[in-house]
Order: C-alpha cells, then sequence, then structure tokens
C-alpha cells in the first residue's frame, strides 16, 4: 500500500493518558483513530460522538471515574485530550 501524502494537520498516534483517582484513563488520539471506531460515530452529533468514543473505549472503572468527576473537572480532562490530539473541538 501506497503511503499518502503528508497532510497539513499533523496526526497524533499516541494514546491520552491520565491517572484519575489511582486509575488510568486511557483514550485514542482524536486525529488518529481507527476506521471501525470512526465509522461507528459517523453520523451522531459532536456530543453524542464524544461520549459514545468515551464509552467504547475506556474502561469500566475508568467510567466510573470520568462519571464522578465534577464539571469543571471534565471539562479540563476533555480539553487537554483535544490539545494532545491536536485537534480543536470543530475539527472533532
Amino acid at each position: 500500500m501506497e503511503k499518502a501524502p503528508d497532510s497539513t494537520h499533523a496526526q497524533v498516534e499516541n494514546d491520552f493518558v491520565r491517572i484519575i483517582a489511582g486509575i488510568e484513563v486511557r483514550l485514542p488520539s482524536l486525529s488518529y483513530l481507527k476506521p471501525g471506531l470512526v465509522r461507528r460515530i459517523r453520523r451522531m452529533h459532536d456530543i453524542d460522538a464524544l461520549y459514545t468514543l468515551i464509552e467504547m473505549t475506556v474502561s469500566a472503572e475508568a467510567l466510573a471515574i470520568l462519571d464522578d468527576l465534577d464539571q469543571r473537572t471534565f471539562q479540563a480532562l476533555l480539553d487537554e485530550w483535544r490539545v494532545h490530539s491536536g485537534v480543536s473541538l470543530g475539527e472533532f
């Protein structure tokens, strides 16, 4: 398979990982999602796609931790995830 030409948007392949309350929360880079994930969320609105992606990729333990975060902390985590991935909200 031929390599596609480099785009102007650099893709970050590494997962976004944070330890919260001793539990690893590992989220895929938003700029390097597997085709199957993209296919499953492609027709969803941004917020639905975001939460579906989280539910599909984190462990049950990590999901419970995320569910208990206060809104400010959760929003900061989402912002860090987007920055790590090199995307803006509009690109997701």
